[in-house]
């Protein structure tokens, strides 16, 4: 029901997604949360978990079109209401728990190994950082060493950082990325959403058109 070059686009743009993903705790702006989740996109993550244990919950699939440039279409979301019960799941999936902190004294990002297993990367709320739970809960500490003033930069700043090395180290040894079954899963999810908007387009449900 899609082209051909459609397709190939799809599967070019699987090949390189990962098992990783990240988190993003109690976000105050959607916005931010957004932009976070287009860095998502380009750098390969194919899951963004939410928790929204201290701040108001919003959906990542109906807000931000514009803030996402439509990766929140392709980026799959999962919502938490508590940080512990999220980071509980992620380990009991194998995931190495990194969380990020304003800390000199964690270790900073050139010292992390990506390529040990697969990561679930923890970015915290704007002004308050990560919960104290994540601090407890996470494997590893890591810190993006500042050279000015300022001792953090924004949200989805530290989401591109973060990823951007994490793509560069899993590229380096072409490790972790999805398996053959997941990424046949996500090819025929993208091809229903492709579908769904070009009928969407020309006034015609999916009901109609298979009946």
């Amino acid at each position: 029901m899609i082209t051909e070059e459609r397709g190939q686009r799809f599967q070019d743009v699987i090949s390189h997604r990962f098992q990783d993903v990240i988190v993003l705790e109690n976000i105050h702006d959607p916005h931010n949360a957004l932009a976070a989740i287009r860095n998502c996109d380009a750098f390969g993550i194919q899951t963004a978990h939410v928790v929204f244990e201290t701040e108001k919950i919003f959906n990542p699939k109906e807000l931000g079109k514009v803030t996402s440039s439509s990766a929140n279409k392709w980026v799959d979301t999962v919502c938490w209401e508590k940080s512990a019960d999220c980071y509980s799941s992620l380990r009991e999936q194998g995931f190495k728990i990194i969380a990020t902190i304003i800390d000199p004294k964690a270790k900073t990002l050139s010292e992390i190994d990506f390529n040990k297993q697969k990561n679930a990367i923890v970015f915290g709320n704007e002004g308050f950082g990560i919960s104290e739970t994540a601090k407890k809960m996470a494997d590893e500490l890591v810190y993006i060493p500042m050279s000015g003033f300022v001792d953090s930069i924004n949200l989805s700043v530290s989401v591109g950082v973060m990823l951007y090395e994490l793509s560069r180290q899993r590229q380096k040894k072409n490790s972790f990325c999805l398996t053959h079954d997941e990424q046949t899963d996500l090819f025929r999810r993208w091809s229903k959403i492709d579908l769904d908007k070009k009928l969407r387009a020309h006034g015609v449900s999916r009901e109609d058109a298979s009946g």
